[in-house]
């Protein structure tokens, strides 16, 4: 492949990344519009914005180990094409019910999107450039996640909301083209074909429970039944995914590489990254 079509593939990498990170944060600008041309309360439309994060919170490992299985290139199309359908469907309802359901599945969009970028880069450039690569498609992130209200502002002021969905539709068009031609199929080699199903299923328990508890807890009281029982669901899965991973050949996550320092580290710094996406969302939906 030359050194042409793989930066194409990866500028297409980083527009379908672009996209995933965006809109975490790009709806809450337009809540009040919503609220106002659909006629709902806040509470309901909230939903709008809590959903997407929600389903990305929940999809995102999963996928990432279906990638590895059947084909990082794969999945990654397939995401693309979820993402910018669902981004349409978002654009032409007027209905906040449809509304809801079509951010669910463009949340599930997004979870195939966000980690998936980086493992598909460094098969373009080689592990050599993982360093470089790492802090590019980081430095997207962070500015799709930080400049989601600036350009929903723009949008909004130029526009209406619905083109704050409608701005993915070619975004994700060109994304998959140059993807398509750009990249080339990858997997994990190091892993079994075998899927760990019962692991994936408390695991999604387990970040759905949490994610849940903490994005709607102000709302419906943090002692509220809904609430305490959102949590409860995140502690026994997370006890029976603990349990699972210890006994399955191929687990969905190795418990063991939380002994790793680096990787330990890593991954406190990313939550702490959502922490503050968390903190952000919480004070656009007050």
């Amino acid at each position: 492949m030359t050194k042409s079509r793989k930066i194409l593939g990866f500028i297409g990498l980083i527009l379908a990344m672009f996209m995933g990170a965006l809109d975490a944060t790009i709806v809450n600008i337009a809540l009040p519009d919503i609220m106002e041309n659909l006629n709902t309360g806040l509470t309901d439309t909230s939903w709008v914005a809590t959903i997407y994060v929600l389903a990305m919170a929940v999809f995102i490992i999963p996928v990432s180990k279906l990638a590895d299985v059947y084909g990082r290139k794969l999945v990654m199309l397939i995401g693309v094409v979820i993402f910018g359908t669902f981004s349409f469907a978002c654009m032409m309802t007027d209905s906040l019910f449809l509304l809801i359901i079509f951010r669910l599945f463009q949340g599930i969009g997004g979870a195939i999107l966000t980690p998936i970028v980086l493992p598909m880069g460094i098969e373009l450039f080689g592990k050599e450039n993982t360093s470089r690569i790492t802090a590019i498609m980081g430095a997207f992130s962070a500015l799709a996640a930080a400049g989601g209200p600036v350009i929903g502002g723009l949008i909004i002021h130029w526009t209406t909301y619905h083109w704050i969905f409608g701005i993915n539709v070619p975004i994700a068009i060109f994304a998959f083209l140059m993807i398509l031609v750009g990249t080339k199929e990858s997997y994990d080699l190091t892993i079994t074909k075998n899927i760990d199903w019962l692991g994936m299923i408390f695991l999604t328990c387990t970040l759905g429970g949490l994610t849940f508890g903490l994005l709607k807890g102000r709302e419906y009281g943090w002692v509220s039944q809904t609430i305490i029982a959102s949590f409860v669901i995140s502690v026994i899965g997370l006890f029976l995914f603990i349990l699972t991973e210890r006994r399955v050949k191929s687990p969905i996550i190795e418990l063991k590489l939380f002994k790793e320092s680096t990787f330990t580290s890593s991954s406190i710094i990313y939550t702490k990254v959502l922490r503050v996406i968390y903190d952000y969302h919480l004070c656009l939906t007050l």
